[in-house]
């Protein structure tokens, strides 16, 4: 197995949004995420998530994985922490990659459901938990894949 660089997990990401079956593939949840896993590659996997008004991931980062995601439907605000908080609007067609060990806090802060998919690469199997405290992040623990999701 072998690891995508951060630019063409976009590229995956961005060629398989362009499938018009993504968007009737999950149901939105009012209340909470969903998701499902559409595809597991020797390179990647892929996810599509579901985004109820209001939900957020919290802040995590997705262990030796690199990631890149492409909003489908609504609209989502990354938030990022560089010694500053920095928070990005991500709306349908744009896309955000990113490296192992990006710490992010994913939220749909709008009224209307939101719909996104996710590449990572090699395929998830830890994610670090976060406080932000302000001024820096505070690792809280690691979950591992098919133990806590």
């Amino acid at each position: 197995m072998t690891q995508l660089a951060v630019l063409p997990l976009l590229e995956v990401v961005r060629n398989h949004a362009t499938d018009p079956d993504l968007r009737h593939l999950i149901d939105h949840d009012p209340r909470e995420r969903s998701w499902l896993r559409l595809l597991t590659t020797d390179d990647y996997e892929l996810w599509l998530i579901s985004w109820p008004a209001g939900a957020a991931t919290d802040w995590h980062d997705h262990g030796s994985s690199s990631g890149a995601f492409t909003v489908l439907e609504g609209r989502l605000t990354e938030h990022t922490f560089d010694g500053g908080l920095r928070l990005v609007d991500v709306g349908p067609g744009d896309g955000k990659a990113f490296g192992a060990g990006y710490a992010h806090d994913v939220r749909n802060a709008t009224d209307a459901p939101a719909l996104s998919l996710h590449a990572y690469s090699p395929r998830l199997h830890t994610m670090t938990r976060f406080r932000f405290h302000g001024d820096r992040l505070e690792a809280l623990g690691v979950e591992r894949a098919g133990e806590q999701w």
